[in-house]
């Protein structure tokens, strides 16, 4: 896959009368990318080597610079994961060297924002398509932007919380599909609880947010459809403020917004509700295995969980009672996995994890924190103190088999001797 056209490229390098051009693009599914082209097709072959293993070392140590070697002029710049570098004539002016600096930098962000342009052409619905949620939000980011000349982003509201659906370009993109503190500025204004306005700081709470942007104040703003909470925007203006026709445009912006986030989020959550476990909230034993077999190169742990002595806990306290014991175990559960992992209830008292890209010993010492958390958390049904605790069986691909399809009985049956051991303990299957 070529990351410019060739022709572009080629455009660049005879404006600069350079003999070649070098583009490294970071780490992808395969390996990084590299694009080169010559216009000097007399350069030694190990020289054009040794040019590029100098693009790939600019951009692995994120340092640019300019360079005379023996065959002219070698001058190299980076931004993001990027670097492009111009091989010029040795007897190149300074002027006409910061011209060359100036157009390798325009193509580098041209680079850095490729992905949110194939985004935003992704997002863009065909006649007659529901909108998704994600299409919706990542294209009143780039509005927002847009109107305020600054990075934005939209949450929405769902069960599980707030969720940062979109972000414009200039916005950190670690920021998708995260989840915003329930407590901060833009969870509050998400789920109705504020009006929005000045904020100083982080204004999901997330953590993550882009280090440039968090000495700066934010303006948060809801997006509310028939006076209901939609999500809310968070946007870096100058000082947090916004005024005047910037304003009118940034409320007009959301209100058009609002009607077709809600139709996308009932529809997300109509999909939802046949991976999703109705009690808990969790997903469930469907969405478990499809989650699964999602991402081939399969690997990964899969925790299975059991409850100990549920029956007793139903009998003693009745029904009303295990189903708030289950919500206990759920939230423990969605607390102490890492992003990207996948909590389900399985049926009954049953629990699983999964776990990708985690080795036998992750997920073993993942079960192992959170069987401590839950039988050091205390739970109280109508001033009964009942303690929790739980079984835990651990299996992981490739360590435990080399199928994913046979993770499932392996947990199973370390579970097995996890209870035939005496409960509240967590057990590995045997490596293969």
């Amino acid at each position: 896959m070529h990351l410019l056209p060739d022709p572009a490229l080629r455009w660049l390098v005879r404006a600069h009368r350079a003999r070649g051009i070098w583009i490294s693009e970071g780490e992808s599914g395969d390996g990084p990318r590299n694009e080169r082209v010559l216009d000097d097709e007399q350069l030694p072959p190990e020289q054009v080597a040794s040019l590029d293993r100098r693009a790939e070392h600019a951009r692995e140590t994120g340092r640019g610079g300019t360079e005379r070697i023996a065959d002219g002029v070698f001058v190299v710049r980076v931004v993001d994961g990027f670097s492009a570098g111009m091989l010029l004539p040795g007897a190149t002016a300074a002027a006409d060297l910061s011209a060359a600096e100036a157009d390798l930098d325009r193509l580098l962000e041209g680079l850095r924002r490729m992905p949110d342009a194939v985004a935003l052409a992704q997002a863009a619905p065909d006649e007659g398509s529901l909108e998704t949620v994600a299409s919706v939000a990542l294209r009143l980011a780039y509005q927002l932007e847009r109107i305020n000349s600054c990075a934005a982003i939209v949450a929405v509201n769902e069960p599980a919380g707030v969720r940062i659906a979109g972000v414009s370009s200039s916005a950190d993109r670690r920021l998708v599909e995260s989840y915003a503190d329930t407590e901060s500025a833009l969870g509050r204004v998400s789920r109705g609880l504020g009006e929005g306005g000045t904020v100083v700081g982080d204004p999901a709470g997330t953590g993550a947010a882009d280090r440039r942007q968090r000495a700066s104040p934010a303006y948060v703003a809801p997006i509310a459809f028939r006076g209901q909470p939609v999500g809310a925007a968070a946007i870096w203006a100058a000082r947090g403020e916004l005024s005047g026709a910037a304003l009118a445009e940034t409320r007009e912006a959301l209100a058009s917004a609002a009607p077709r986030l809600e139709r996308a989020l009932h529809a997300y959550g109509l999909e939802q509700q046949a991976f999703l476990d109705a009690l808990t909230g969790l997903a469930n034993r469907r969405a478990l295995e499809r989650a699964m077999q999602r991402h081939p190169p399969l690997d990964g742990a899969l925790v299975a969980i059991d409850v100990d002595r549920f029956k007793a806990l139903n009998d003693t306290l009745g029904h009303a009672a295990g189903d708030a014991a289950l919500l206990h175990v759920a939230r423990l559960l969605r607390e102490h996995i890492r992003a990207g992992d996948i909590a389900a209830r399985a049926g009954g008292e049953e629990f699983a994890l999964w776990l990708p890209g985690a080795s036998l010993e992750v997920g073993s010492r993942i079960a192992e924190r959170i069987r401590v958390k839950l039988g050091t958390t205390a739970w109280v049904w109508q001033g009964t103190a009942w303690p929790i605790t739980a079984s835990f069986g651990v299996a992981s691909c490739p360590e435990t088999s080399r199928r994913v399809d046979n993770l499932s009985a392996q947990a199973d049956a370390a579970l097995y001797v996890a209870k035939r051991s005496g409960r509240n303990r967590v057990e590995a299957a045997a490596r293969v």
